[in-house]
């Protein structure tokens, strides 16, 4: 287990360590309200992953379950590669046909909108190529090959770091770095079709109508969960910037993103344990036991030195105005990371168990008290209230989840 999270993990760093100075660079090239903006893409690329329709998490599964069979997981692949193909398309044209919409509602400056319009016309085309991709990192990752996985997935995450910066230094507007994304996400998912062509041979596009309906079986609640998770991962942002202004998000978006690449290790974690604990079922109890206790160590030294170091780390990587502005938010959002951190647990080992429904459930019981907090902590706090509000949904959400999976037994 902790081999396999240590590949991960260097999956993970290796394109964070390029991505931070990537980010410095394009947040004094972009200036504020157009860093906030490109941050605020990220968003909807990230919640444009409900279009996978769970497919994702339900691959991995059946991938692990199945054991190494070549034959049902090239059913699985192909089957999920045509269905994705088909909702990615969907999720396309959405994007395009509201991307008018979408710039009103993010309260953009006049002088920014023209340039933040065509960004998000561009954004749309880059939601297929990601989705496919995810699909087919999928199966090298459920055959638990994560040497062969973390290879391809740093060369990928390179190339999003570094794309969109080579693009502003050609023109620097927002259009030319979300150019530089899709750019970046096309060459991606010929990476990733490689382990896939390897493993499976080249003519694994098969459909299977039964395949189909097992995998939207445990998908279709993975969806409902990925519909309702992502409004509070990502609905902060888009209400800020509606209610303070793009010109001011970037200071709330920016320690985000930091707590977001420090979830590198529990991302790596749940990368790991999930398709292990498809694999064990009712055996993982004593493995989840080990995880939550290292993890839990993991993020407090993570944690601690930067909460002591918010303003220094701040402005040194983006300038002096996020070292003044964005600190406090910051040591807000470190508390919450320590919780998220360790709900990676709880929440692998119940989805593991085919209880997607469950993990959905809990998401859509936390949705509606969460944005009420939200708006009420924006209102008398601001930028920090937001935070608090993070932090205060992650930490329930936390106690919620290892309640449920306790229940699993040992």
């Amino acid at each position: 287990m902790w081999k396999n999270t240590t590949w991960n993990i260097l999956g993970m760093v290796i394109p964070s360590l390029i991505a931070i100075p990537a980010m410095a660079f394009m947040a004094r090239i972009l200036g504020v309200e157009k860093f906030g903006l490109f941050m605020l893409a990220f968003s909807v690329l990230g919640y444009a992953g409900i279009f996978d329709g769970g497919l994702t998490r339900a691959v991995i599964r059946a991938v692990a379950m199945h054991d190494g069979d070549r034959l049902k997981n090239r059913l699985v692949i192909g089957t999920a590669s045509w269905a994705v193909i088909a909702l990615s398309a969907l999720a396309c044209l959405l994007v395009y046909v509201f991307s008018d919409e979408l710039v009103g509602l993010l309260n953009v400056t006049a002088e920014s909108t023209p340039d933040a319009k065509a960004a998000f016309e561009l954004l749309a085309f880059v939601i297929p190529p990601f989705l496919l991709g995810l699909i087919w990192f999928a199966y090298p990752e459920g055959c638990q090959n994560f040497f062969t996985l973390n290879i391809y997935k740093t060369f990928s995450g390179a190339l999003v770091a570094l794309l969109p910066v080579l693009a502003i230094v050609y023109e620097p507007t927002l259009a030319s770095a979300i150019l530089g994304l899709l750019v970046s996400r096309v060459l991606g998912l010929a990476l990733a079709f490689i382990p896939c062509w390897q493993g499976l041979g080249g003519n694994f596009f098969v459909f299977n109508w039964r395949t189909l309906k097992e995998l939207f079986s445990f998908g279709g609640w993975i969806t409902f969960s990925n519909i309702i998770s992502p409004l509070m991962v990502y609905a902060d942002r888009f209400l800020l910037s509606n209610l303070v202004g793009a010109q001011r998000v970037a200071f709330y978006t920016a320690p985000s993103e930091a707590i977001a690449r420090m979830s590198i290790v529990p991302g790596a974690v749940s990368r790991t344990i999930f398709p292990l604990f498809s694999k064990l079922q009712g055996e993982a109890g004593s493995v989840a036991s080990r995880a939550h206790k290292g993890l839990l160590i993991a993020s407090l030294l993570m944690a601690l030195p930067v909460f002591l170091l918010a303003p220094q780390i701040l402005e040194l990587w983006l300038g002096v105005p996020y070292g003044h502005e964005s600190s406090a938010i910051l040591r807000i959002l470190l508390v919450g990371f320590v919780f998220n951190a360790i709900a990676q647990i709880p929440f692998s080992r119940i989805q593991a168990h085919g209880k997607a429904r469950l993990t959905a459930m809990i998401h859509l019981a936390e949705l509606f008290p969460y944005l009420g907090v939200f708006a009420l902590l924006v209102h008398f706090y601001g930028l920090l209230g937001a935070a608090m509000a993070w932090t205060l949904r992650v930490t329930v959400d936390f106690c919620i989840l290892q309640y449920f999976s306790r229940r699993l037994g040992n």
